[in-house]
């Protein structure tokens, strides 16, 4: 594993596993993403997760996943609790990521996000209906004739100014899975972990 994918972050360790990597370590626990704002907090790692989007846990056997291939993999940490929240442009609007901040201590966060795609094009449909009923046009650029959604610019609007991100693109960074480049089924795995657990 790379350096770059291999992270110590505010008291969480988070790895990035391509596909067809195996992950390792102790269990870890991801949901199925319904592309939504639920969060489960993760107790003994048998919970449903049929309808979460993130996941926080206390319990430092176990790890949180996340599968992505453009969305934001956006991971938490106040040293009592870790987590990690799939972050779409359905989320972002549904406000997943304050949803996320309002369970942690915010004098303690540290907050990480993972590679995502920054910026794609959008039609004038349901979700440019759900982008501007959430931040107007603040983050569009009229290009070309095309609407183009500065993913990453909103993702940064919400978060705390503290956070660091990972500043590979899926969409122009091959080593990447990335729906919206060739419309593959992969993805690559965030995990998230408490730190300590990797010290020797």
């Amino acid at each position: 594993m790379t350096k770059e994918n291999d992270v110590n972050i505010g008291g969480m360790h988070v790895e990035l596993f391509m596909p067809g990597e195996n992950v390792a370590g102790n269990t870890v626990v991801i949901p199925e993403l319904p592309h939504g704002s639920n969060i489960v907090n993760i107790v003994s790692g048998t919970e449903d997760l049929s309808d979460c989007d993130a996941l926080m846990t206390r319990n430092h056997n176990l790890s949180l996943g996340i599968k992505t291939a453009d969305c934001a993999p956006v991971c938490f940490s106040d040293g009592e609790k870790i987590g990690i929240a799939h972050i779409g442009w359905r989320g972002l609007c549904l406000g997943l990521i304050g949803k996320m901040l309002n369970e942690f201590e915010a004098t303690s966060l540290s907050v990480y996000v993972a590679p995502f795609l920054h910026s794609f094009t959008i039609q004038k449909d349901f979700c440019y209906e759900q982008i501007t009923q959430k931040f107007g046009e603040r983050f569009i650029t009229h290009q070309f004739g095309e609407l183009i959604f500065r993913f990453k610019d909103a993702i940064t609007s919400l978060l705390p100014p503290q956070t660091v991100y990972d500043s590979r693109n899926t969409a122009s960074d091959p080593s990447f899975p990335s729906y919206r480049r060739n419309k593959t089924d992969k993805r690559f795995i965030t995990v998230v972990r408490f730190q300590k657990l990797w010290k020797s």
